[in-house]
């Protein structure tokens, strides 16, 4: 059940949005002042916070600057007098969510509580996943370049525009600008271009009001706008068409646009990242992409390398993958970390892990062999895995090294990750991959 506070010092507004909300499902409560409602809000956390400015004892502006200094993250919409726009630019400033002003009809606050809902939501997943999210694995020093470029980039507002082949890592890396960036908080909002057919991609980012078309029996928010205050990622752009291409333009030159079927300007706070496995400077000489979004969209550019030009990263990458995937304890046989270094992964780490989770329906017991793999992996390849072999000596040298070091340290593995130089994570996967006892 949605959770709702209405903040207002006039009893008759707030008496009536509650009977309104409550009869529509939501759990509401109502304070008469600001210092009342923070006290609410604190104790409640609600979903939504329906917020007059001008009250007794402390405003709407106050309390809405001590909910985010005390951490507390309810969406918010300011209501303000008839005429006070900067007001509203303040609040909106201080990180509310939208405003609306008073006289207001009571369809428009349901709606724009409706859709501050859906942008809680949002948020909240967005939140839990880049909670689990792992940091990129790189042991390539080109792709330690990359990732570097990553972070600087985030520190800004610019339009990222992520360039390779398909399968590289870019929506990977644009999660990474994300969440080292100031809108860390706000929604990720990911759309694949490609995926949706050209006639709804727009309905499908900019929304669309009711009756827009066949089948629209009710206002819907796009992308854009569930992304108000967040991030928005567009992938596959290279594939988008010469009218999306100019509607899209509009969107980061102005931040506003408006919905299927409506006339409403629409005004959003989103920073773009896209990405493209086109050569779009081609695409733009042969006239089949607009030169101004070419350069609206690429402020700063970064190129992925494919995963054959990385090889330092694709066992380490592959383990990681094992380590997520496997219910169970599994490691690499010799032979068949030899194979996967060994090949090009022309489908980059895309290719790498299906292979990987295939391998690991496939397997029995712990180990798994060169008979996992797919073929294509494995033809060719040339098995070395008798005692005496370079990979069997090669891995035995990094278990020995592992387990000398654990000694050292008295079975602390953070400080045994810090003497060999390698990631905490990483250190406790090759433990637990080599079967090394004293961990």
């Amino acid at each position: 059940m949605p959770r709702l506070l209405v903040v207002d010092d006039d009893a008759h507004i707030a008496a009536s949005l509650v009977e309104r909300f409550q009869a529509r499902g939501y759990s509401v409560s109502k304070a008469s002042n600001g210092r009342e409602g923070l006290e609410k809000a604190a104790r409640e956390l609600p979903d939504v916070v329906l917020l007059d400015v001008m009250m007794p004892e402390m405003d709407g502006l106050t309390m809405l600057r001590r909910m985010r200094e005390d951490g507390i993250e309810s969406t918010v919409i300011v209501i303000t007098a008839f005429g006070s726009v900067e007001k509203a630019v303040a609040a909106l400033k201080e990180g509310a969510y939208d405003f609306i002003e008073k006289p207001f009809k009571p369809s428009l606050v349901e709606e724009t509580v409706k859709r501050a809902l859906e942008h809680t939501t949002l948020k909240r997943q967005n939140k839990a996943l880049t909670a689990n999210e792992p940091e990129p694995i790189v042991r390539d020093a080109k792709m330690a370049e990359v990732v570097a470029l990553a972070r600087k980039a985030a520190r800004s507002d610019a339009t990222v525009l992520l360039l390779g082949e398909s399968g590289t890592g870019k929506e990977v890396l644009s999660r990474l600008v994300h969440r080292g960036s100031s809108r860390a908080t706000g929604p990720f909002v990911a759309v694949n271009c490609v995926a949706i057919n050209e006639n709804l991609l727009e309905s499908e980012l900019f929304g669309h009001e009711k009756g827009a078309f066949t089948g629209a029996t009710s206002r819907r928010a796009g992308k854009i706008e569930m992304a108000h205050g967040g991030t928005l990622f567009l992938d596959e752009i290279g594939d988008i068409s010469a009218a999306f291409q100019a509607k899209l333009l509009r969107v980061l030159q102005e931040h506003t646009f408006e919905r299927v079927g409506g006339n409403e300007t629409i005004t959003v706070d989103v920073r773009v990242l896209a990405a493209t496995n086109k050569d779009l400077k081609k695409a733009v000489a042969e006239g089949r992409f607009r030169e101004d979004l070419y350069y609206r969209l690429n402020v700063i550019s970064i190129m992925i390398p494919p995963l054959r030009d990385r090889r330092a990263d694709i066992l380490p990458i592959a383990e990681g993958l094992l380590s997520q995937l496997a219910r169970d304890a599994k490691r690499f046989s010799v032979d068949a970390r030899a194979a996967i270094e060994a090949y090009a992964w022309p489908g980059n780490v895309r290719e790498l892990r299906n292979a990987i989770e295939r391998a690991v329906v496939l397997s029995e017991g712990p180990e798994i062999g060169m008979a996992d793999l797919p073929g294509e992996v494995t033809t060719g390849f040339a098995p070395t895995s008798s005692p005496d072999g370079f990979h069997s000596k090669v891995e035995d040298a990094r278990k020995r090294i592992i387990e000398d070091a654990l000694a050292k340290t008295n079975g602390n593995q953070t400080k045994a990750a810090e003497m060999l130089g390698l990631q905490r994570t990483y250190l406790a996967r090759l433990i637990k991959q080599m079967g090394i006892e004293r961990a």
